[in-house]
């Protein structure tokens, strides 16, 4: 059977969709004996390492410094920035209700492309999207309002958004920002500079002293390191290059779904009706505005 060039970046996206549901599991289950930034830390300097040796074995040369200050910028963007927020927040919120905000991140995309000067028009229908998102966003915290008063929740939902953002911006930055480098070789260089930057930040956190990793804890970073950072973060780089923006978008769609199911049977997070509510109308929402491209062109 021959292969098939055309059905890669297919199945690179199915990896992004599915594989990075099952990480908000993993980070859930993570974070819970493994403290957060490092266990982050932990996740994508070992991956790199592993993608960066296995090329150099290969016989491929480091990038030049112009190639290296992007993936630099990117990886603190969207490894320490966007990963590294992310794992903090989900100590305090389920991995559920954490995917269904992360489903927002294709209208970060189209923001901040706007505010960055993207000059095409923004179609009626995304439009009414950001005002559909914004109506399932009410209804999937209308019932927490209380939960709000907790303060370590409070400032778990603002990691939670910040990471969504700081992960859109490094997705505008990647996509005009290209290089010619393999997608794993260019995910290696973005990782290692990004878990360094974790480990800093984790040792000013103290956290190096309260190590006390549970088993489940190890399988989980051991699970991310492979799914979550080699194979998927190598999977999106990718498809980044092959296939427009708005399909790539749509992973956010898929691996909302896988999260939220994830957490209801895994985890025994609450699967009620405004959270179902919630789940149909931030997927219309994200739908009609990640159209947007495609219906000015």
């Amino acid at each position: 059977m021959t292969k098939n060039p055309k059905f890669f970046p297919w199945l690179a996206f199915a990896a992004v969709a599915f594989f990075w549901g099952t990480t908000f599991l993993g980070i859930s289950i993570g974070v819970k004996t493994l403290p957060p930034l490092f266990m982050a830390a932990c996740r994508h300097t070992i991956a790199g390492f592993i993608l960066l040796t296995y090329f150099l074995l290969k016989g491929y040369k480091l990038p030049e410094w112009k190639s290296m200050k992007s993936y630099g910028i990117n990886g603190i963007l969207m490894l320490a920035g966007g990963n590294g927020i992310i794992s903090w927040g989900m100590q305090y919120v389920g991995s559920g209700l954490t995917a269904l905000i992360c489903a927002l991140t294709p209208v970060y995309i189209v923001l901040i492309n706007k505010i960055l000067g993207d000059k095409e028009k923004l179609h009626p229908f995304a439009i009414l999207g950001f005002v559909i998102c914004i109506a399932g966003q009410f209804f999937l915290f209308k019932d927490k309002i209380k939960l709000f008063e907790n303060d370590l929740y409070f400032w778990g939902i603002m990691a939670v958004l910040l990471s969504n953002f700081l992960w859109a911006l490094g997705t505008v930055y990647s996509k005009n920002h290209k290089t010619d480098a393999h997608p794993l070789f260019a995910s290696a260089m973005q990782m290692i500079p990004g878990g360094f930057l974790l480990f800093i930040v984790s040792f000013l956190r103290g956290e190096i002293h309260d190590l006390h990793p549970a088993p489940e804890a190890i399988y989980a970073l051991a699970y991310l390191i492979v799914f979550g950072s080699i194979i998927a973060y190598g999977s999106y780089m990718y498809i980044l290059k092959q296939l427009p923006a708005t399909i790539v978008s749509t992973y956010a769609y898929i691996n909302t779904i896988v999260a939220i199911l994830l957490g209801y049977i895994v985890l025994h997070e609450a699967l009620d009706y405004t959270t179902i509510v919630s789940v149909i109308l931030t997927l219309i929402g994200v739908f009609l505005v990640s159209q947007n491209s495609a219906k000015s062109h």
